[in-house]
């Protein structure tokens, strides 16, 4: 039976209101006292498929359909540097190039079936993951050194890595990570992900992209029974809708509260307020290309991409606007890299500074010629705030800066533009790995596809193919610094501020947020009193 088979014949059960047992009858439904949760969000993503969803949106209720290969514990570092074991139970180099992980034993997919090495190997296989015509095209970022995948008995997976990768497993958290059964290769991965089947603790039942996603309890999985019995995600993009369903009782949780509502959580008691500073970071691109669409673009001059940045307070806008929720970051110097790359005491490279503002902008020869920032209208917290703040400041300094603000990312990619709204997210390998060299180097959004407003120095490049195959830990922070030194000397962006994500829950839950759009809904991360 196909995958496809096996779910359809799970849907039609659910329809019914009874259980999927293969080999018998259901059994009649057992009193279950567990709550039946509901989460108002803004939006849901388009696929469940892990690496098609590879979103925030998506990445809010995937950790709950799916487990991970290799996981991180929230619970005891709120940072999650730490690695842990998952569908993996352990992992070693038995070669400098050859990576092996044990797989856990006994673990079900949601239509019973046990999950083997083969589903492993077909998860992050060439065919669905790193190959020329891969399923997941994105993979093919993340596994890019990767030559061989194999499953070597029932419970042991063999990767083979083109040069040596001393951190080569930390890629198998989050998305990457995320294993699908091996007959997904029957399917498109758009008829997966409308109705996925995966191993972690909720299973889907209904998922309308344009209105709910419902999953029910999975009790038979390795981690347990839940502590919900049923959680429906439901669209709800007024922020106001949502606090009037959560303070009605009709929501459980609510997502993405804006900052300036809240105030108004302090009068009610029976209301959780959770405020996180996330991995992830609002900053602008800055095209340093000559193209077709803008064929005399100033910013092709690096000293005045530095004197838009000297040329910004942000320490001032991020207090405004977040006050001590979060903080200005240096680039690519992250608290989630833990202590051995990230250093509080490291100083920016260009720091607020006005007059050299203005003598960057002289020296660059710039004729005030009006330069586009596209920015997709509500997508980041306060962004649009902070543009219009940064907008004057430039002002000041000599420098029009005109905000182009649009209603989605398609438009906000339509050329011509010099700023480019994004956020950078970098927890991946728990070291500068994805965001300085995976979302900057080649093969990256920045240097192709939608995005493309740079080219990477030879001395990036070299830099970085140095990084990525460097096997001892000190020469490969080294190495770290000056690739961020070469990035802040080119200046192809600005990061803004860590990124801060507000949710609200009913009190009588006990909740722990991750750094990350993650919730998180099983085992000690929620507790219901």
């Amino acid at each position: 039976m196909t995958l496809l088979e096996r779910f359809s014949q799970m849907t039609a059960a659910a329809v019914v209101g009874v259980t999927v047992a293969l080999g018998g009858a259901a059994p009649a439904a057992a009193q279950d006292d567990r709550p039946e949760l509901v989460i108002a969000v803004d939006n849901l993503w388009r696929t469940l498929e892990p690496m098609i969803g590879f979103s925030s949106s998506a990445y809010r209720f995937n950790l709950n359909i799916f487990d991970p290969l290799v996981d991180r514990n929230y619970l005891e570092d709120p940072e999650g540097t730490g690695y842990v074991p998952s569908i993996a139970t352990g992992w070693e180099r038995t070669s400098p190039t050859v990576w092996e992980f044990s797989i856990r034993q006994d673990v079900l997919f949601h239509d019973g079936r046990e999950l083997t090495a083969e589903d492993v190997a077909f998860t992050l296989s060439a065919e669905r993951m790193w190959g020329p015509e891969s399923l997941a095209r994105r993979g093919r970022s993340f596994m890019r050194n990767t030559v061989r995948v194999e499953a070597t008995g029932p419970y042991t997976v063999e990767i083979e890595t083109a040069f040596p990768d001393p951190v080569y497993y930390r890629r198998f958290t989050d998305q990457i990570g995320m294993v699908v059964p091996a007959d997904f290769a029957g399917m498109t991965p758009e008829e997966y992900g409308m109705m996925p089947i995966g191993t972690g603790p909720y299973r889907v039942t209904e998922f309308n992209p344009g209105d709910r996603l419902v999953m029910e309890a999975f009790d038979e999985g390795w981690r347990g029974a839940p502590p919900a019995s049923r959680i429906t995600w439901v669209i709800v993009p007024e922020p106001s809708a949502r606090l009037a369903g959560l303070v009605s009782g009709e929501y459980d949780f609510i997502v993405n509260v804006p900052p300036d509502q809240q105030e108004v959580f302090d009068a009610y008691d029976d209301i959780t307020l959770v405020v996180r500073s996330i991995a992830n970071y609002p900053m602008f691109a800055m095209n340093t290309l000559v193209t077709e669409e803008n064929p005399d673009n100033p910013l092709v001059d690096a000293r005045l991409r530095q004197a838009i940045v000297s040329g910004v307070d942000r320490d001032l806008i991020t207090e405004a606007l977040w006050g001590d929720a979060t903080f200005v970051p240096t680039p690519f110097n992250f608290p989630e890299y833990g202590d051995f790359y990230f250093d509080p005491e490291r100083d920016r490279m260009w720091p607020y500074d006005p007059e050299r503002a203005r003598q960057l902008v002289e020296e660059s020869g710039y004729d005030g010629t009006p330069l586009i920032w596209k920015i997709t209208r509500g997508f980041y917290p306060n962004y649009e705030a902070a543009a219009e703040i940064m907008v004057e400041m430039w002002a000041e300094v000599g420098i029009d800066v005109q905000l182009a603000i649009v209603d989605n990312f398609s438009l906000a990619y339509e050329r011509p533009f010099h700023l480019l709204n994004m956020s950078m997210g970098s927890a991946f390998s728990g070291d500068p790995m994805r965001p300085l060299w995976i979302d900057w180097g080649p093969g990256s959004n920045r240097v192709g596809a939608h995005h493309r407003t740079w080219v990477p120095t030879d001395r990036f490049l070299e830099l970085g193919r140095a990084f990525e195959r460097e096997e001892d830990l000190e020469r490969r922070r080294a190495l770290y610094l000056d690739l961020v030194e070469e990035w802040e000397t080119v200046t192809p962006g600005m990061y803004m501020w860590r990124n801060v994500l507000i949710w609200a829950h009913r009190a009588d839950y006990d909740w722990v947020s991750q750094p990350n759009s993650g919730m998180r809904l099983y085992g000690d991360y929620l507790t219901v009193n």
